[in-house]
């Protein structure tokens, strides 16, 4: 799995806690959705040497 798709992952999981019934659900969302987005975004050092010149 790339990491596009370990963010997407995140990012998803984030939205259904949201929807949770436990009080600091919307903390986990925020760590989820906060991690998944920068997974997403920002690629790994490792990616950016797999660029071909």
């Amino acid at each position: 799995m790339d990491n596009k798709t370990l963010g997407i992952i995140a990012i998803i999981f984030g939205g259904l806690v949201l929807y949770s019934a436990q009080e600091g659900a919307w903390i986990v969302s925020a760590i989820a959705i906060g991690l998944g987005t920068g997974i997403f975004f920002f690629p790994s050092k490792e990616d950016k040497n797999d660029i071909d010149n």
